[in-house]
């Protein structure tokens, strides 16, 4: 029914919950997984000097890296691409690669690394109201359910 399957991430405890999820149904419907990190230019540029940025960009995509190799370890037999691109805003970066590649289906955290718990993340948000293609949000580790919510 959906594939491929997208997972976008950015090193959180929730993108790895969403990975787990991802690769379930990957197995249900014998999918192949892309998972996708997204480096974020547009904030970053204003705050370093081009050669700090560079180097600043060099870490972070050593680190996404390594954080994609870990996740894709975790996948077993599934077939897995995993990528690794800079653009400015997340969620452009996400869409625009869904749309590219032909994904059927977006997997990604409720919400990021930043934010309190029960609200919606701002790019998962954002790549919802900007593509048709489904989009599944998968509670982090840390969000307790709705009927537990705190009043």
């Amino acid at each position: 029914m959906y594939d491929p399957i997208l997972v976008a991430v950015d090193g959180s405890d929730a993108a790895g919950r969403a990975a787990e999820e991802a690769f379930r149904l990957a197995r249900e419907f014998d999918a192949t997984v892309h998972l996708l990190y997204v480096l974020d230019e547009s904030a970053s540029t204003l705050l370093f000097s081009a050669e700090s940025l560079s180097n600043r960009f060099d870490r972070l995509r050593s680190d996404a890296d390594e954080f994609l190799a870990d996740l894709a370890a975790d996948a077993g037999d599934l077939t897995v691409e995993t990528a690794v691109i800079r653009g400015m805003g997340v969620y452009r970066g996400i869409v625009g690669y869904a749309e590219r590649e032909g994904m059927e289906l977006i997997v990604m955290g409720s919400r990021g690394r930043h934010g309190p718990a029960g609200v919606l993340g701002n790019t998962s948000e954002r790549v919802g109201a900007n593509t048709d293609i489904p989009v599944l949000l998968v509670p982090g580790p840390e969000e307790p359910p709705d009927d537990e919510s705190p009043a």
